[in-house]
């Protein structure tokens, strides 16, 4: 009889442990931008103002109309914006954050952010750094569908598409 237990027993043990196990999948490696000199950096991605003017720039290519922008800290700009096209239109917010703290941004930040787009009533919102997303950060905009988060990678490559480098 004991023959039979112990194999069950293992069995049991093996099934809950397994159901225990948190699903988890290994993070997908980021693209890192490494510069040869440090005056290569484009000066948006050292100068706060420059910054700035290149995210509404940006944004315009969305056809997204400027409202009006605060910088909420020393890194973190917020944007109002609106889109005018029917149906699929109305208040865009954008946070663009300016070389952020170990150049990283959080999904507390995300989190943070996507609850104001929500609370604003907002259609869509969009997270811009001169940084990466952290593996948290981006589980948190993909849970929902509201943000659209841009690094510093994505955010020249689309420069470059725009032509706006």
């Amino acid at each position: 009889m004991e023959i039979f237990l112990i194999p069950i027993g293992a069995i049991l043990i093996g099934l809950v442990l397994i159901f225990l196990l948190k699903n988890y999948s290994p993070p997908l490696p980021q693209q890192k931008i490494t510069w040869a000199n440090p005056e290569d950096r484009p000066p948006y991605l050292v100068d706060r103002q420059a910054f700035r003017d290149k995210c509404l720039e940006f944004l315009e290519k969305f056809n997204l109309e400027y409202r009006h922008s605060i910088w909420a800290n020393d890194h973190e700009l917020e944007i109002d914006m609106f889109d005018e096209t029917p149906v699929v239109g109305g208040k865009y917010l954008a946070l663009c954050i300016f070389d952020p703290p170990h150049q990283l941004v959080d999904g507390i930040t995300v989190k943070n952010f996507l609850d104001t787009v929500k609370g604003e009533g907002a259609h869509r919102g969009i997270l811009i750094t001169t940084g990466y997303f952290t593996e948290e950060a981006n589980h948190a905009a993909s849970e929902e569908d509201q943000v659209e988060l841009v690094n510093v990678v994505n955010f020249l490559d689309y420069l470059k598409r725009f032509e706006i480098y």
